[in-house]
């Protein structure tokens, strides 16, 4: 069908799948060598050529007014190529400018928030006197005030942080050392 005659394409118009079939196999594999030309993607330009086919197909009752077939499909698969081109580059440009602002703001504060929930359930975790001291000590307290605001000696209260840094640094691991290295 290189050649294609007006009766071939009324076939085709008529919805003659054999007619369709030998269109598609006389110029699928050189559209799609034609659309390499464009793309550097194999698969992109067999599903563009694809779509050129089912197009034709789809409105293959209006094909009376092309006056060249072969350089209509051309045509067409060059369109499609650079419509997929213009696509595939706002893409980009979006799905840059998107990771860009989503890297430095939103993947920032959930880490902020993700690593502020985790080091508060940590927290939560410990035993009611050791939570009670660390609270104070990462506040700055000193020993002996928080032995004196708490009513115990400044031995517990030394003793209730040693325990509290060591069950945090077993449930946190290198976040105790990013978070607690004052307290």
């Amino acid at each position: 069908m290189m050649g294609e005659t007006p009766k071939d394409v009324h076939s085709l118009m008529l919805g003659d799948e054999k007619a369709f079939q030998v269109l598609f196999v006389d110029y699928y594999s050189v559209l799609v060598s034609f659309a390499m030309k464009y793309l550097d993607n194999q698969d992109v330009a067999e599903d563009i050529v694809q779509d050129v086919f089912v197009k034709i197909w789809e409105t293959r009752e209006k094909l009376g007014a092309v006056d060249n077939l072969s350089a209509y499909l051309y045509q067409m698969v060059r369109y499609k190529c650079f419509s997929h081109l213009r696509a595939e580059k706002v893409r980009q440009r979006v799905t840059k400018s998107f990771t860009e602002e989503f890297d430095e703001t939103e993947i920032n504060e959930y880490i902020k928030n993700e690593t502020f929930r985790i080091v508060m359930n940590a927290l939560e975790d410990l035993p009611p006197g050791s939570r009670n001291v660390f609270s104070r000590a990462i506040q700055g307290y000193s020993a002996k005030e928080i032995a004196e605001e708490l009513g115990i000696a400044v031995e517990t209260v030394k003793k209730q942080k040693q325990v509290a840094r060591r069950l945090l640094k077993e449930k946190l691991g290198n976040l105790f050392t990013l978070f607690f290295t004052m307290a």
